[in-house]
C-alpha cells in the first residue's frame, strides 16, 4: 500500500510540474505592444503637430507623452488606435511630433 501511495504522489506532483511549466510557457506577461516618447532638447526639422486634445483618440500615446521615456504597454483594445497613429506619422515622414511646445521622437515595440 505504501509503495502505491508514494507512486502516485510522484505521478501527481510530476503532472503539477509539467502542468506548471506548460502555464508559464503561455502566459508571458511582458508580451505585448509597448510606446515610449522620449522627450527631445532641440526641436526636429520635420515633426507633426499635436495637441492633447488630438490625443485623446491615441491614449496610449498621450501617456507615452506625458510620461516621456517611459514604456507604457498599450491594452489589446488600443492596438488599432496606435496603428492609426502610426499611418500619421508614416504619411509624414516623420516619428517627432510636437505637444504643447515640447518635441517627442515616439517609439512603438512589440514584445513576444
Amino acid at each position: 500500500m505504501k509503495s502505491t501511495t508514494t507512486a502516485l504522489m510522484i505521478i501527481s506532483f510530476g503532472v503539477l510540474a509539467l502542468f506548471l511549466v506548460f502555464l508559464l510557457v503561455i502566459y508571458q506577461p511582458g508580451a505585448g505592444m509597448y510606446v515610449r516618447a522620449d522627450k527631445l532638447q532641440d526641436p526636429p526639422e520635420k515633426y507633426t503637430e499635436f495637441s492633447l486634445e488630438d490625443l485623446e483618440k491615441y491614449p496610449g500615446v498621450k501617456e507615452a507623452v506625458m510620461n516621456p521615456g517611459k514604456d507604457i504597454k498599450v491594452p489589446s483594445n488600443y492596438h488599432e488606435n496606435i496603428s492609426e497613429f502610426g499611418k500619421i506619422s508614416s504619411n509624414n515622414g516623420t516619428n517627432y511630433i510636437k505637444v504643447n511646445n515640447e518635441y517627442y521622437d515616439m517609439h512603438c515595440e512589440f514584445a513576444d
